[in-house]
């Protein structure tokens, strides 16, 4: 069957327990807290006892078979998780989860734990066999876009009131980090109790949990927001982020940009220019109007200041590195901003 979301996979169960599930994602907290959401609902359905499996680099997969298709003192119908971390059953691991997902067991719910998925690994024999013996739900990161209406929703369904700016504070101490914003959400139940928060309360009492890769400062950049730009370099500098991937991550957007600035910014060459380099397509029409619409030679002269802020990084100049960094990167968000 089809791979159901996983904040849709509640109503499913809720319908009858498939044989067969494959949770996984890359939010740890939707992951577990969907898991205990089907714990509870597979045992008011009848399936009692529960076993957990832990499928690490010694694990005998005949156990699988084993578990699954023995019978049980206490119960009749059981629930069996498998944690699989790094979602790599292995050869062996492969072909025990295909033989089970082909004849699965009426008496058994078996539920599958990974975290994240590479595109190969969801695509693989294994995976797919799971699914279309019962369900795969995967928990893909919450978009930044999307973070504000999950806090408004996850505060309603705890009984706490935030009006929007006290939202907006606390999507943005907590960026990329769901299980802290969470925390924190749970932690102003108890302060605020029945009472709406506003942005003052919220900025005393919640701590800046925000967390951030190297490809989100290139991003921010772009989007031409120069706050969260400043943020996000400060958060990676605290982080001990290397400032060579940094420089990276500015680097090759400054190369795609300086060449389509070159080309016109539209036609057959800056096609040429994005397969090059390989964007991805959700990034070319960005990258294609900054080229088009900014000052001429723009992008070469901020390409020509990466060079000198590489040779800094390098130590052939005597200066500091990170101030570098953060010049240049609010420089390009400046002319990238809207106007």
């Amino acid at each position: 069957m089809p791979e159901v979301r996983i904040d849709q996979l509640s109503s499913r169960v809720a319908k009858g327990p498939d044989p067969v599930y494959l949770l996984a994602g890359e939010e740890p907290l939707l992951v577990e807290e969907a898991l205990d959401d089907l714990r509870q609902q597979v045992r008011e359905q009848g399936f009692d006892e529960r076993e957990v499996l832990h499928a690490d680099g010694q694990f005998d997969w005949k156990r699988l078979q084993d578990v699954a298709r023995s019978l049980s003192l206490f119960s009749q119908r059981r629930l069996v998780e498998v944690r699989l971390p790094g979602g790599r059953p292995g050869k062996e691991g492969a072909a025990a989860l295909k033989d089970y997902a082909a004849a699965p067991p009426t008496d058994v719910v078996l539920v599958l734990i990974c975290g994240k998925l590479e595109p190969a690994q969801r695509k693989s024999a294994w995976a797919g066999a799971m699914a279309q013996a019962g369900v795969m739900s995967y928990a893909w990161p919450v978009k930044r876009q999307e973070l504000s209406t999950w806090i408004s929703r996850r505060a309603r369904s705890r009984g706490l009131a935030l009006d929007a700016d006290a939202v907006s504070v606390l999507a943005e101490r907590n960026e990329g980090n769901l299980l802290a914003v969470a925390q924190e959400i749970d932690k102003l139940r108890l302060l605020g109790g029945d009472q709406p928060l506003g942005a003052d309360r919220v900025r005393e009492a919640v701590a800046d949990g925000a967390r951030f890769a190297v490809f989100d400062l290139p991003d921010a950049v772009l989007e031409g927001d120069v706050s969260r730009t400043m943020r996000v370099l400060r958060r990676l500098r605290a982080e001990g982020e290397e400032p060579v991937l940094v420089l990276w991550g500015l680097s090759r957007d400054l190369r795609v940009l300086a060449e389509l600035q070159a080309a016109g910014g539209g036609g057959a060459d800056s096609q040429a220019v994005l397969r090059r380099h390989r964007v991805w397509k959700n990034r070319q029409s960005r990258l294609q109007r900054l080229a088009h619409f900014a000052p001429d030679d723009a992008w070469p002269a901020l390409l020509a200041r990466a060079a000198a802020v590489d040779r800094v990084l390098k130590g052939a100049e005597r200066r500091r590195p990170w101030d570098e960094l953060i010049e240049l990167a609010t420089d390009m968000a400046r002319i990238s901003a809207p106007h």
